[in-house]
């Protein structure tokens, strides 16, 4: 009988694997993005029932969500990424009452889009446990120190995993040393957990069927098939694709998605691919399993020369 999939991850890589994949529901693939707070129901159905199935075929995973419609408006009304790095020297306490107002509203409202993505999980079987960044994951001018998760942020979602519980995370306001306040964007999560867990695959989930050479509306729109990413200096091989993203996410467009999903391969070695998909696509089902979607992008490692 083959081994089942965490077994075939740990001796690839001889060192411990606690998830087998680690999936990023964006934001388009959970909320309506044109929008304010309104919620893409059927496409976070549709994953989370594709991820309950999962689940019961004994595949090990974590969870992260983009915030969509939730969140970013406010983040960037109140510019709560930038803190008081326009200001000269350290922070000054207590921030400026727009500054707390404008973090206030951001997490409230990633909080509540938490809530309705647990809720979906939860109606399918999926025993989801919010892990909140803020108030314990810290960041310098914007940066994890030491370019990691604190290691009683990776205890916990190990120790989650371990009892058979499903770690979900969200992009957040965290504090941050250098300009009081920062957000922490779900893909660098993602970035981290792989690491941490010993993850597999890496999957993000979107309202897409992947990376395309335009935006999916233009008739000359056509589906990037493979990425290549060098293992060395991180540059991806691809020619033509669009990076535009919408005025209001302020953690980064199309560009930002990629180089984290390049990041995940230059930084956890046990992955072996990372795959972009439309929700609830058989395409989804298959790269959740480990397998390369008929239809989807695939991101590898360039192969030395």
């Amino acid at each position: 009988a083959a081994a089942p999939p965490h077994e075939c991850a740990m001796a690839a890589a001889g060192r411990p694997s606690y998830a087998d994949v680690v999936v990023k529901i964006g934001g388009s693939a959970c909320t309506n993005k044109a929008q304010f707070e309104t919620l893409n129901d059927w496409a976070l159905v549709a994953s989370t029932t594709q991820l309950a199935r999962l689940r019961a075929d004994g595949v090990r995973m974590a969870l992260i969500h983009g915030a969509g419609s939730f969140g970013h408006q406010h983040a960037r009304e109140y510019e709560v990424a930038k803190g008081t790095s326009d200001e000269p020297g350290p922070p000054k306490y207590p921030l400026s009452d727009r500054l707390l107002e404008g973090a206030a509203k951001t997490r409230l409202s990633v909080t509540t889009l938490n809530k309705h993505v647990i809720s979906a999980l939860i109606a399918v079987g999926v025993p989801g446990v919010t892990i909140s960044p803020c108030p314990f994951v810290d960041t310098e001018s914007r940066m994890l120190p030491g370019s990691r998760l604190p290691a009683a942020a990776a205890r916990g979602s190990i120790n989650l995993l371990k009892r058979g519980l499903v770690p979900v995370v969200h992009g957040d306001v965290v504090l941050d040393e250098a300009q009081g306040l920062a957000i922490l964007s779900g893909d660098v999560w993602m970035v981290e957990l792989c690491k941490e867990l010993g993850a597999r695959t890496a999957v993000f989930i979107t309202d897409v069927d992947g990376v395309f050479t335009a935006p999916p509306p233009e008739p000359n729109a056509a589906l990037v098939r493979e990425i290549l990413v060098d293992p060395v200096s991180g540059e991806l091989e691809l020619t033509g694709v669009s990076m535009q993203c919408a005025s209001h996410d302020v953690t980064g467009g199309l560009r930002a998605k990629l180089e984290s999903a390049a990041e995940v391969l230059l930084r956890a070695p046990t992955v072996e691919a990372v795959y972009v998909v439309r929700a609830g696509s058989a395409s989804a089902d298959q790269a959740l399993r480990g397998m390369t979607p008929d239809r989807g992008t695939t991101l590898r490692r360039k192969p030395a020369d």
